[in-house]
């Protein structure tokens, strides 16, 4: 009998690996090979001080590709910076500072857009460590950054970038990394359905390693991260995993090492429409050893699939 359950188990997750190979291999067909990765300000008509010789980067984008958002600790303290392009074959303009009352005497850092006109970022001004919070943009500005509270954020724990789909049964998912207790490593990815209590995300995403600043496909059915996971490149590198429905765990994760480098990588955004992703990188070619914000690109081959 035990042997029994034991052949049945090996089976069961062996037709896992191969739905989850199968998942992997229908998005590729889908898309061409990514570029290789260049400097946002490689990008025709970009600014020049889109990149700087300060920490640039944890960038994310609006849904249509114009409006880039990020943090940089430029002028002293970590705050949020805002680009914008008139379309996504041009680079970005001159970034500017956001407002108060987003950014201020805080660090804020690990911006993200999401529904309805908000902006999700992270913060040390009432947690050193940083809590996650959301701000609306109105007829009168932005108004007042609101903590996220305990569903969300953990005391003393580093808590960061959002990212946002909708599942199957309509609720509003919103994953995220912290390094909360109640994952293995140094950060883990974890999930809030509609606003409620996070809870680890199933699946390849996460590890025994630090996995963190996760970003999902509008589908809600390919996940790009972070980790320092066993067979890096030298840093933290960047990964996807992949699913057929929002119902089911995310598949292995693969190692996107034509993304990744031997130094940091992290924070890989990938764009609505899923032809260009941004992220942070530390590797030579930039303008200080400091990170710098990078592109790739990549073209629809078949398929109507986000990713």
């Amino acid at each position: 009998m035990n042997r029994a359950i034991s052949h049945r188990a090996r089976a069961a997750i062996g037709a896992a690996s191969l739905i989850a190979l199968a998942s992997a291999t229908a998005v590729a067909k889908n898309w061409g090979e990514w570029s290789t990765p260049v400097s946002l300000e490689s990008l025709p008509g970009s600014s020049a001080s889109v990149n700087s010789t300060a920490v640039d980067g944890c960038a994310s984008h609006s849904a249509d590709g114009l409006t880039l958002v990020f943090n940089s600790n430029r002028a002293g303290n970590q705050d949020l910076y805002i680009a914008s392009r008139e379309s996504k074959s041009e680079g970005f303009g001159t970034p500017t500072l956001l407002p108060a009352p987003i950014n201020g005497a805080s660090n804020d850092s690990c911006p993200t857009f999401g529904p309805g006109n908000r902006l999700y970022f992270s913060s040390d001004r009432a947690d050193p460590s940083y809590d996650m919070y959301v701000s609306k943009r109105g007829p009168n500005g932005w108004s007042e950054p609101e903590n996220l509270g305990p569903n969300i954020n953990t005391t003393g724990a580093l808590d960061e970038s959002a990212a946002f789909y909708e599942d199957a049964d309509g609720n509003s998912v919103m994953l995220f990394s912290s390094r909360a207790n109640g994952g293995a490593g140094d950060g883990n990815i974890y999930q809030s359905v509609n606003g409620g209590p996070k809870s680890l995300v199933a699946g390849g995403a996460n590890s025994s390693a630090s996995d963190n600043r996760p970003s999902v496909t509008r589908d809600g059915l390919t996940i790009y991260f972070d980790s320092n996971r066993s067979g890096t490149l030298g840093g933290p590198d960047i990964y996807y995993a992949t699913r057929s429905s929002t119902s089911e765990p995310f598949g292995p994760a693969i190692h996107l090492t034509e993304l990744s480098s031997s130094v940091f990588d992290a924070r890989a955004s990938i764009s609505k429409d899923g032809s260009f992703i941004t992220f942070s990188s530390q590797r030579p070619g930039g303008e200080s050893p400091a990170p710098d914000m990078y592109i790739a690109m990549r073209e629809k081959v078949t398929g109507n699939s986000d990713d």
